[in-house]
């Protein structure tokens, strides 16, 4: 094989779990061009990761120049890790020779190295369901650890942005926003939890998107003691963000994209998710993966249930997160 290309274009924590099969392609075959058929968004988390020779950008609405880029390139094999039928389409298309997809769409007609296996039990993480797809060319081998490699320079600019907003010494990311797609505290309850863990001596700092904003300013002021208390209110682009979760002591946050960047950075997390009869997002296929990490579910199959948790109980696990090696 000396062209591959791995095709993921969902979202931020998506594509950090497929960091695996990208470095497990790179040991098996060194000398290959890999590349990475990724979301916009989302394609900043492979900048100067050494498994990743290209990086393509997918737009929806670009599929004619995708096709032609795709020709142009002779790829050897792709592996479609994040199956979508348009795609399918253009591999086939594209006249790529081996295409790895999932044997259960109505679409994996379009490719010709099909996978038996169904993420809908969750039954692996989702790392090693990537890893599935790329049985033929790797074997069966597991994941580790998810990826993400950040330069001496963002560690300054990191470093740089935490002294402008006079954040001194060790502090906390709480990160309470999750845009839906996975279950959560609510507002007061964070506002609750930053209370106590600002009483317990914790510093903090609040962080979320640009549509999240409004929200942090309402945990913010919810919280009954302001004092170490601060808020992410610029809009940093994603590796700025990730230098500073790298200087982070810990991330509390739900079943997100920031979890697993703190994953891949190698920084502690103290994560909420659902119960495990919310089969297709419990912690045994979407945890944070190589890092020290704390997981607290709610003891009903309810999502209101996390906000009967105790703070005193989930500060404890906190503190005990942090106090190991």
């Amino acid at each position: 094989m000396d062209r591959i290309l791995v095709s993921r274009t969902d979202g931020i924590g998506d594509l950090l779990l497929t960091t695996p099969l990208f470095y497990e392609l790179r040991r098996k075959y060194p000398y290959a061009h890999i590349s990475a058929l990724v979301s916009p968004y989302a394609s900043e988390l492979l900048i100067n990761n050494p498994a990743v020779d290209d990086i393509l950008k997918y737009y929806k609405n670009r599929h004619r120049t995708l096709l032609d880029k795709l020709k142009s390139e002779k790829y050897d094999a792709v592996l479609a890790v994040y199956p979508r039928p348009d795609l399918a389409w253009l591999f086939l298309q594209a006249g790529i020779p081996v295409r790895c997809g999932t044997s259960s769409r109505w679409y994996s007609v379009f490719y010709n190295r099909r996978v038996k296996m169904s993420r809908k039990r969750s039954e692996k993480h989702e790392a090693d369901y990537d890893l599935m797809l790329a049985r033929e060319l790797l074997g069966g081998v597991k994941a580790e650890k998810e990826y993400y490699y950040i330069t001496p320079q963002e560690i300054l600019d990191g470093k740089d942005y935490l002294k402008k907003k006079d954040i001194k010494g060790d502090f906390i990311i709480v990160h309470p926003g999750s845009k839906g797609s996975a279950w959560n505290l609510n507002e007061i309850k964070y506002g609750e939890l930053v209370t106590g863990l600002i009483n317990a001596g914790f510093q903090l700092l609040l962080t979320g998107g640009p549509s999240e904003k409004p929200m942090l300013s309402r945990i913010r002021e919810a919280s009954w003691n302001k004092n170490r208390l601060f808020i992410m209110d610029e809009e940093l682009k994603l590796r700025e963000f990730a230098a500073v979760i790298s200087a982070a002591k810990a991330v509390i946050s739900c079943s997100t994209g920031p979890m697993h960047i703190a994953a891949a950075l190698g920084v502690k997390t103290l994560s909420f998710f659902p119960h495990d009869d919310q089969t297709s997002m419990k912690p045994l296929r979407w945890s944070p993966l190589g890092n020290m990490s704390c997981i607290i579910q709610p003891a009903f199959n309810d999502e209101s249930s996390l906000n009967d948790l105790e703070c005193d109980f989930m500060i404890a696990k906190l503190i005990g997160l942090l106090e190991k090696k």
